[in-house]
């Protein structure tokens, strides 16, 4: 079976250079499942591929600054604002998220070069 794809529209909290890293999606259990393979994608270049090691699904009042600032660099209120425009959230109390910890299998040598080279500029 072909890897799913997760996809950033922007690198929050400069996480997706780490070997593991979370994120907070709109739930959906046949996507997110622990042991899934994803590739990781940041505006439509590849990272690399990503196991879910771990999920959690969590209510919009379950997420909590330690959460969302380890996540999206930002607080909760800020970070649940960020989510509800993303998703197109109609009613917040209604809503899960799946609070996911993926480890990439595989870094790709050269990106991390790149990425290194960046980060000593």
């Amino acid at each position: 079976m072909a890897n799913q794809t997760i996809s950033f529209s922007y690198n929050w909290n400069n996480k997706l250079q780490n070997k593991a890293f979370t994120t907070i999606r709109l739930h959906n259990p046949k996507k997110y499942k622990v042991g899934n393979m994803f590739q990781i994608e940041l505006k439509g270049e590849t990272l690399g591929t990503a196991i879910l090691q771990e999920k959690r699904t969590l209510k919009a009042d379950q997420l909590n600054n330690f959460i969302c600032f380890l996540d999206t660099g930002y607080s909760r209120a800020d970070t649940i604002n960020m989510i509800t425009k993303m998703y197109k959230i109609e009613n917040l109390q209604t809503a899960y998220f799946d609070f996911c910890l993926l480890v990439y299998t595989k870094p790709d040598k050269q990106k991390a070069k790149e990425n290194q080279l960046q980060f000593n500029d």
